[in-house]
């Protein structure tokens, strides 16, 4: 009898302690689900409220590092997404687990590849699907002239091998390496075409002077010649010196009324929809230079004056200038050799004035795009808003 009431009277001695024992159990299962919430005060632990203190401590650490964790998994795909380094990820097998935009645009127009083999979801680009089959990293020229830069990355996640492909586009940082070239060329041999102009020119006009005093009326003629030849090429040779010391813009605010006048009073074209309304900046000088050379080039493709037409058009976070003729446009390799120096379809060109352009909308930090669109060419210039 004795023996059953003692029983009884530890039993219900322990009886708080079993509680709490299970309730710090309750808690540590939590923790073991991912559940980092519950808390010692809820739980109501006294007699093992150290071992409580630390479960607490635990479970608020794990918390903040769950949260730590999702802010940087959050940011990651977020520069994932909009990265424009295309990136794809792939099993041993070849079959792709991730991409990211950049590279589904690249290789499928923006549809899905998971679950796909990535050489297969390459195939229409063969440069870079020998690339990828033999895994070399290195440069590749793709289609329309785009240069991008491809590594290959293999390591082991979760005990299986994995391979990371990432191409990086390397277009404008490549065009920006030739047009430097080329301006340092064009500086040497302006240099040198000068220095030999000025004498010529003196000579020239001495010579004519000499000529009509003897009444040398062959030798006048032949001296005018020179004198009018040196003059052409000095003007020629003064517009490649201009490509090449294009000064940085000078930024304010477009007067858009004033700067299309302007161009009306030298080039006939429509202007659709309205003009700006928000200020927007740009260098006006290199704005204008920029619109006149895209009209001129409009002009003299052959399309009737009354199909030219300039469209302005405010968004977000960019102005597009949209510039469309009716010249039958250009075929895939004129797009393709475009916007490289000194490449002209014309017989008097230069090959400067749409490379001036890209130039000039560049260094505002836009860009410049050509493409054919109805009966000729689309020209559209994007402006980013300022910061």
């Amino acid at each position: 009898m004795a023996g059953i009431l003692l029983a009884l009277l530890l039993r219900w001695m322990l009886q708080p302690l079993m509680t709490e024992i299970q309730a710090l159990n309750l808690h540590a299962q939590n923790l073991q689900d991912g559940s980092f919430n519950t808390s010692a005060n809820q739980l109501n632990i006294r007699e093992l409220g150290s071992l409580a203190e630390t479960l607490q401590s635990m479970s608020a650490q794990l918390r903040a590092e769950r949260a730590s964790l999702y802010q940087r998994e959050l940011l990651l795909d977020t520069v994932l997404q909009s990265s424009p380094l295309a990136l794809v990820l792939t099993d041993d097998k070849d079959t792709i687990l991730m991409s990211n935009p950049a590279a589904r645009q690249l290789l499928t127009a923006g549809s899905a590849m998971e679950g796909s083999k990535l050489t297969q979801a390459a195939s229409k680009v063969a440069v870079l699907a020998d690339a990828i089959a033999n895994k070399q990293p290195g440069l590749l020229r793709l289609p329309e002239q785009s240069v991008w830069h491809l590594s290959v990355n293999q390591f082991k996640l979760n005990h299986s091998q994995h391979w990371l492909y990432l191409l990086k586009p390397l277009t404008r940082e490549i065009q920006r390496e030739e047009l430097t070239a080329w301006k340092k060329l064009l500086r040497v041999i302006g240099h040198e075409l000068n220095n030999s102009l000025a004498p010529l020119s003196s000579l020239a006009y001495s010579g004519q002077q000499r000529a009509q005093q003897l009444e040398q009326t062959e030798l006048t003629s032949l001296f005018e010649t020179i004198s009018a030849r040196a003059t052409d090429i000095n003007q020629f040779v003064q517009a490649y010196i201009h490509f090449a010391k294009l000064p940085p813009p000078t930024m304010s605010t477009v007067n858009w009324p004033r700067l299309v006048n302007q161009l009306q009073n030298l080039y006939e074209f429509e202007l659709l929809g309205d003009l700006p309304q928000r200020p927007w900046q740009a260098d006006p000088g290199q704005l204008h230079q920029v619109l006149l050379n895209l009209l001129k080039n409009a002009h003299e493709s052959g399309s009737p004056p009354e199909h030219i037409s300039l469209r302005i058009s405010e968004q977000s976070s960019q102005l597009q200038i949209t510039l469309q003729d009716a010249g039958g446009g250009m075929s895939d390799q004129q797009l393709q050799h475009a916007l490289i120096p000194f490449y002209s379809t014309k017989v008097t060109g230069s090959g400067i004035g749409l490379t001036l352009c890209r130039d000039i909308i560049e260094a505002h930090g836009g860009s410049i795009n050509l493409r054919n669109q109805k009966a000729g060419l689309e020209v559209t210039l994007a402006l980013p808003a300022a910061k």
